[in-house]
């Protein structure tokens, strides 16, 4: 299966344009976390606007797309709306559509290729190849809401990555996190949170006993970005996973791992 594991594209629209061409050539794709900016002038509503159209088009594409929150997305106390930002009447639906679901990302679960917060499910190649993945919601308080370990193959999202110096530094990491995959130990996790630095430039992963965790450390927001996420590349037939950044706006660099 080959699959495309990113996180923190922080509403950075050409980003998200690239993924959706890239559908074409992936069975999965998976986004962990911090899709939305709760920073941006315009507030929240156009973004959310955004995202669900966005994964409409996805919809169509034969790839599965895999959604967990970060905290970045849709956090308490953030503007739904600035005054100089008005909405098309017919985007109302949109919005509605997202204010009956008690959470709000499962607005975008359209049809069975679309996972979100707090899903567990099978994933199917047409080459009868599968896959459970699971997606994480973000919590403030750090707690997991994953329970009881999925037959492997398993890969789980999950926003923070876990409390290990490499996939987390220079931050601590989620503790919770860790804990819970020293006991279930799932084969791949994908993180974000932790944005490439030149302390981190190396670290894409860690194995932490059988689980291979792994954080894309996105480009954090600038003025000029590169025309694609950093993201791995995940192919679990070859046993391979290709870490993909960009340290400036021209030319990636790639560093690959054999998984045993």
């Amino acid at each position: 299966m080959k699959i495309i594991l990113t996180a923190d594209l922080h509403f950075h629209r050409p980003w998200f344009d690239w993924l959706l061409r890239a559908a074409d050539r992936y069975e999965l794709i998976c986004v962990a976390g911090d899709f939305l900016d709760m920073y941006r002038h315009e507030g929240m509503a156009p973004q959310l606007i955004f995202l669900y159209e966005w994964v409409q088009a996805f919809a169509r594409r034969p790839a599965y797309l895999a959604l967990c929150t970060g905290n970045h997305d849709l956090p308490p106390g953030v503007p739904l709306l600035a005054p100089s930002s008005p909405l098309a009447k017919e985007k109302f639906s949109i919005l509605a559509a997202y204010a009956k679901q008690p959470n709000w990302l499962q607005a975008v679960k359209l049809n069975h290729h679309i996972l979100v917060d707090g899903d567990s499910k099978i994933v199917r190649t047409s080459s009868d190849e599968s896959l459970f993945v699971s997606c994480c919601s973000y919590r403030a308080d750090g707690s997991v809401d994953i329970k009881e370990a999925l037959t492997n193959p398993w890969l789980v999202l999950h926003h923070e990555p876990p409390a290990f110096p490499g996939v987390a530094e220079p931050k601590p990491g989620n503790t919770q996190f860790a804990k819970v995959l020293e006991k279930l130990q799932p084969a791949y996790t994908i993180s974000g949170h932790v944005h490439l630095t030149d302390k981190s430039e190396g670290r894409f992963f860690e194995k932490i006993g059988k689980t291979y965790c792994f954080n894309c450390r996105q480009t954090p927001p600038t003025e000029e970005l590169p025309p694609e996420p950093n993201l791995i590349l995940l192919d679990t037939q070859r046993n391979e996973a290709t870490w993909r950044r960009w340290l400036d706006a021209k030319t990636p660099q790639e560093n690959k791992v054999r998984l045993q």
